[in-house]
């Protein structure tokens, strides 16, 4: 409500117009109304900047977990589309981000989805460590394996001193079962 219309009411009062009940129900009506408006503009300014498919009860869930139209954008932006609800809040809660998604995607991998970028970051795949596996002869990498590798331990430096001792064409397999012995 602008100070224009609250002077307006007042103004009213003091002429008899209108009894103090009456325009404090006036004031309440025209905050709701104001209020009422205003999250309607917000959720309009959502939908066009990355919402548009997600109900206002969608939307209000993904505030919940601090996703915001940004962040759908963002994540639009390095290639993920059509993401749900779940998915979207999963994504945010692993800390997956449009410039993680990059990375990886510049290391090699274009076919990430929601699930694939949250196991490489629960198992603290990282771009770098991609590079440098390929780096020393690793090519037949996927998302799987980078996973596997990550958990047994299994490194570009493992991966690089094993080649000077000798062992030059070990499959991933093999490297892993190496390391675990």
């Amino acid at each position: 409500m602008t100070n224009q219309e609250q002077t307006r009411i007042l103004e009213m009062v003091v002429s008899g117009e209108l009894t103090v009940e009456q325009a404090d129900e006036l004031l309440k009506r025209r905050d709701a109304q104001s209020g009422a408006d205003a999250e309607r503009q917000s959720d309009q300014r959502q939908r066009a900047t990355g919402f548009s498919k997600f109900t206002g009860a969608e939307i209000a869930a993904l505030k919940n977990y601090e996703v915001d139209a940004d962040y759908v954008q963002a994540l639009q932006g390095a290639g993920l589309a059509d993401l749900s609800v779940k998915q979207l809040i999963a994504l945010k809660n692993y800390d997956v981000d449009a410039d993680y998604i990059a990375a990886l995607r510049e290391a090699g991998f274009a076919d990430l989805t929601a699930q694939k970028l949250i196991a490489l970051k629960t198992y603290d795949v990282e771009a770098d460590d991609v590079r440098a596996l390929r780096e020393v002869g690793l090519t037949d990498l996927t998302v799987e394996r980078l996973i596997a590798l990550q958990d047994s331990g299994v490194d570009a430096d493992y991966v690089r001193a094993l080649r000077e001792a000798g062992f030059a064409d070990l499959t991933v397999e093999q490297l892993i079962v190496l390391r675990q012995q």
